[in-house]
């Protein structure tokens, strides 16, 4: 896995993206589920029913072996919503231990007891992402639509700790509605102890179906001006303590991503070879804008999948910028680190993704 990373790592750039389609993944993100107990201002993910269709414990053992035979080595594992609402979210992650395959998790973290965060240490996740998008109660509620949220993070975070869940981190959206607060967020895991927090763009068409787009505009120079003023803090706080994990080139280029976002793209977009993303019905897919299937998981081998011509086209079609053109930071960072304007700039999120991959499993 480290040789196939080191070599998309130093080609990439060489080649503008190119050689990126020739080096297979060893990188993996699955969304288990689409449910959710939030109530985000932000997105409408919250909004359906529990899928009786999602893939089942079982079927998710058989996904991951076809990664790992494939070549996986590490699995981010993901919700379009959030993933411990599964009542048999422990019999999935444990299909990942037995494989001996590296894991992160995203969670809200509202659902971390005591007990369960023993369960998660047990099983020992490389990295927990906690959505965070506000500082206090009342932050909360106004982003997350839940009462007294804040606090019940709070103490589940140190239920995490307390049960030695390593890598705790925090993950949070860059809106006009916690702008007040997107330091303090920062400030907030500095003081808890936390490995770090990392930023990312909002995006109106991830964030909500297309059928009751907000029609935010985050164009103006008032918002522009102050959003400024805020990412500078962002960058002398990384650079004094390290604990925003953004790099400076990802979080200065969101400006200019929020004044044209529908045309913005500043590299090739490598993600269809960077990594593969799974579904919640085990569909293969090129990312979260570019859903359509590839192939399914349950019922092929993630070789088939890989050379199969949809999948090459795909891969070809994203490089050329025929997509969405998003800038979430999963993808952004990714391809601004794996890019010839990038490569330096981003040299410490590469570091940190090789210690990462050296991590025992």
């Amino acid at each position: 896995m480290l040789r196939q990373e080191l070599a998309r790592a130093v080609l990439s750039p060489l080649t503008g993206g190119l050689a990126s389609g020739f080096i297979r993944p060893t990188i993996a993100a699955v969304y288990i589920t689409k449910f959710c107990n939030s109530r985000c201002t932000m997105c409408d993910f919250w909004k359906g029913d529990r899928d009786p269709d999602e893939l089942s414990a079982e079927q998710w053992g058989v996904v991951f072996s076809r990664l790992k035979a494939f070549g996986v080595g590490f699995v981010g594992v993901n919700a379009s919503g959030e993933m411990f609402t599964r009542r048999d979210v422990f019999q999935i992650l444990q299909h990942l231990k037995d494989l001996d395959l590296g894991f992160g998790i995203n969670s809200n973290a509202t659902l971390f007891s005591k007990n369960r965060a023993r369960l998660l240490a047990e099983l020992g996740p490389r990295q927990v992402t906690i959505g965070l998008d506000g500082v206090g109660d009342e932050a909360y509620l106004a982003t997350r639509g839940l009462k007294g949220g804040f606090s019940k993070i709070g103490r589940n975070i140190g239920n995490l700790l307390d049960a030695g869940v390593t890598g705790v981190s925090l993950g949070s959206v860059l809106m006009k509605e916690n702008m007040a607060d997107w330091v303090r967020l920062a400030e907030f895991a500095l003081e808890r102890g936390l490995t770090g927090i990392r930023y990312t763009a909002y995006h109106d068409s991830y964030f909500n179906a297309p059928t009751i787009l907000k029609g935010q505009q985050y164009g103006g120079e008032a918002f522009l001006r102050e959003a400024e003023v805020q990412i500078e803090a962002l960058i002398a706080l990384k650079r004094k303590t390290g604990i925003v994990k953004n790099s400076e080139a990802y979080l200065r280029r969101v400006l200019e991503f929020y004044r044209q976002p529908r045309t913005y793209f500043p590299v090739p977009c490598l993600q269809g070879s960077n990594r593969i993303e799974i579904d919640v019905y085990g569909n293969v897919t090129l990312c979260s804008f570019v859903t359509e299937p590839l192939g399914n998981l349950v019922h092929q081998e993630m070789e088939e999948i890989w050379s199969s011509e949809a999948h090459r086209q795909a891969r070809e079609a994203a490089l050329k910028g025929k997509c969405p053109k998003c800038f979430l930071s999963c993808y952004g960072e990714e391809n601004l680190r794996l890019s010839r304007v990038g490569v330096l700039p981003t040299l410490g999120d590469s570091l940190r993704r090789v210690k990462l991959l050296l991590q025992p499993s």
